[in-house]
């Protein structure tokens, strides 16, 4: 395995002083927002298929993939709110609906990535989870048969997936105060028969990708693309024209975006994400290439 070193350390954003009222007043805002209308998500029954390259669309960074008959959920989240904000858009998949899952891949411990009651839910239908170093006492009185705390530049394998952490450009801290925790923060590779995944997870703009692009011959990239206002956010957080360079750096064939249009976690519109990437993709011709998924959408890769 390529070895990547001198890798950026420290992403965690500045806040200023300026910047706080602005922040409380998010969070406050947060707490007393109601979710929408439920928008009714009439999803037919899950099919996996051993010789499908296939990702369904929950919401956020929750994605199921069908990896050629192994099944993964990423940073999976089927929860109301996470706590606050809440969720504003239901779940494109209701935990009682999924297929076998082989293993559970989570990015790092921010809330909205490590949801614990959903973890705990999954926890008596998933056997194997894989996570962040210094990650693990956070799955306390949570059991899975085996828990993988992956550092960046190591991998494992599970179910015929072959898994690479590296590292992104964010943080890991679940809590501002626990910084001496030095909880890890991942991207992963997935590889399997030949093809490869690219699961971002959160991440700013950097010579990561294309670092990531000079190792990899990458298939698919689920890329986020929201959380980029105010813009010291823009620091640990990707919007849609970083996400499109970060993309081409990679040199992946295809996109999916996620982390967009279910909690409003920043102080861009919810919708505005989703649009300015579509306007993007329309005004470049990469329609064919980008594929913007609503929760319970799902697309495959025709090999």
């Amino acid at each position: 395995m390529s070895k990547q070193k001198n890798l950026e350390t420290s992403h965690i954003p500045k806040i200023n002083l300026k910047t706080i009222p602005f922040i409380l007043l998010f969070f406050l805002r947060g707490i007393f927002e109601y979710p929408l209308p439920a928008k009714t998500v009439n999803v037919k029954k899950v099919e996996i298929k051993n010789d499908e390259l296939k990702i369904w669309m929950i919401g956020h960074a929750s994605t199921l993939i069908n990896f050629f008959g192994t099944t993964i959920l990423t940073d999976p989240v089927f929860v109301k709110g996470i706590p606050f904000p809440a969720r504003l858009v239901e779940p494109g998949l209701t935990i009682d609906r999924l297929p076998r899952i082989d293993f559970l891949l989570v990015s790092h411990a921010h809330m909205d990535h490590f949801n614990k009651p959903s973890l705990k839910k999954l926890s008596i239908l998933v056997d194997t989870i894989i996570i962040p170093k210094n990650c693990k006492d956070l799955l306390k009185n949570i059991i899975y048969k085996k828990i993988i705390e992956l550092d960046w530049e190591q991998e494992t394998e599970v179910a015929g997936v072959t898994i690479k952490a590296f590292q992104p450009i964010h943080w890991g801290d679940r809590y501002p105060w626990q910084a001496h925790l030095k909880r890890g923060y991942n991207s992963y590779i997935l590889e399997k028969n030949g093809k490869t995944v690219f699961f971002c997870g959160d991440s700013g703009y950097g010579n990561f990708f294309k670092k990531l692009g000079f190792l990899f011959d990458i298939d698919i990239a689920l890329m986020p693309i929201s959380a980029y206002s105010p813009p010291v956010f823009r620091k640990v957080h990707l919007n849609p024209e970083d996400a499109v360079l970060a993309w081409r750096d990679i040199n992946a064939r295809y996109m999916i975006p996620i982390h967009f249009g279910n909690f409003r976690l920043s102080f861009e519109p919810l919708d505005e994400p989703a649009r300015w990437l579509t306007n993007i993709s329309n005004k470049a011709g990469l329609s064919s290439f980008l594929k913007i998924l609503e929760n319970g959408k799902s697309w495959k890769l025709e090999t």
